[in-house]
């Protein structure tokens, strides 16, 4: 069970030789070359974001899940999670000790509209699906045009219905694929639910089922409630963090939106409220766009591998010469990883810390 794992055992070089240390900012773990605590200050930091980087069996989703409880919780803000494992609930109320809003979207669907919003907010969400809709699977013009004036009726009158029910007419040449997209999404009075719990709560947006039936439509779902999400809270205008949002197993929405990636990471920096939290197994699931996601996050963190390659890759971004290489490659225990944390430009190798 995933939660055994939490208990990972402390490397024996760090059991006798733990040092004090600056204690200001987010708790990572210890620096296993020196013993002493690691700490970002991410409210210093112009970058709010986080990005790890490591194999299965590496201790990557603990350590994500162990730093964004932390981040949150030193900013009293809230977290969003994109759960395509179905590992986040536990997780949670083993890091938070309280259980989180669980929204399964194949059971409770995402709202495109419900009664009584205001006509602006409906017409920016229909957009908003339809948009996403045809980044993943390339609609025509016409009929992009013939869903858009459905939805507007349906949302209009309040009509209740999933997605794949109110359109299937309209996107008969479409592969049926599509309607697995279609049926997480509906219109109505009492689908507005979730998105409100959203904004107030520690969320675990349950992906797992979805995820199996069909990655793309898990697509599909994270990017449109992410993006509704990233809108409300961009109005903050704040430099502090209030929303905390996780993005686990990152390459199933970078292979078809890497794009909007991108500019979701340039456009939600210090200054909006918002911290993106991300980890993928591989730094070429970024292409080609590595460059410019790795410089957005103020906390690059790779985790270990015996693997050369994987370092080389990895070399540039957490500023790691030849012989911080071969120490790479020597830390082969789940859990260490070699991070790069602003302000610091040296890499330091750290235990990642499942507990405070």
């Amino acid at each position: 069970m995933l939660l055994d794992s939490v208990a990972y055992s402390i490397p024996h070089m760090l059991l006798s030789s733990t040092t004090k240390s600056d204690d200001s900012g987010v708790y990572i773990g210890i620096d296993v070359l020196f013993g002493r605590k690691i700490y970002w200050d991410a409210k210093r930091s112009p970058r709010h974001h986080i990005l790890i980087v490591g194999p299965t069996g590496s201790g990557k989703t603990i350590a994500l899940t162990a730093i964004t409880t932390r981040l949150a919780k030193l900013n009293n803000a809230t977290l969003a999670i994109f759960d395509v494992k179905g590992e986040y609930p536990s997780l949670m109320k083993f890091f938070t000790n309280k259980n989180a809003f669980i929204w399964d979207v194949t059971q409770m669907p995402i709202p495109i509209c419900s009664c009584g919003e205001p006509q602006e907010d409906v017409i920016y969400n229909i957009r908003l699906f339809i948009n996403t809709l045809n980044l993943l699977y390339k609609l025509p013009t016409y009929m992009r045009d013939q869903v858009h004036e459905q939805l507007v009726r349906l949302c209009r009158y309040c009509h209740e219905s999933t997605l794949d029910n109110a359109l299937r007419g309209y996107l008969v040449e479409e592969p049926e694929a599509i309607h697995t997209a279609l049926n997480i999404f509906s219109t109505g009075s009492e689908s507005s639910v979730a998105t409100h719990l959203l904004h107030q709560k520690n969320t675990v947006i349950d992906l797992s089922r979805l995820f199996l039936l069909d990655p793309k439509a898990t697509a599909v779902a994270t990017l449109y409630i992410l993006k509704r999400m990233l809108k409300t809270l961009g109005g903050l205008n704040t430099s502090s963090i209030a929303k905390v949002v996780l993005l686990d197993e990152l390459w199933y929405v970078a292979q078809s939106a890497i794009e909007d990636l991108v500019n979701m990471l340039i456009r939600y920096g210090r200054g909006y409220g918002i911290s993106l939290a991300m980890a993928t197994q591989s730094i070429d699931d970024l292409n080609p766009y590595t460059d410019t996601i790795v410089e957005s996050c103020g906390a690059v963190i790779a985790l270990s591998s015996p693997s050369r390659s994987y370092w080389l890759r990895l070399a540039k971004h957490l500023n790691l010469g030849k012989r911080g290489i071969e120490n790479a490659v020597k830390f082969v225990e789940q859990g260490i990883a070699v991070a790069k944390l602003y302000p610091h430009e040296k890499p330091l190798y750290v235990y990642i810390d499942p507990l405070d």
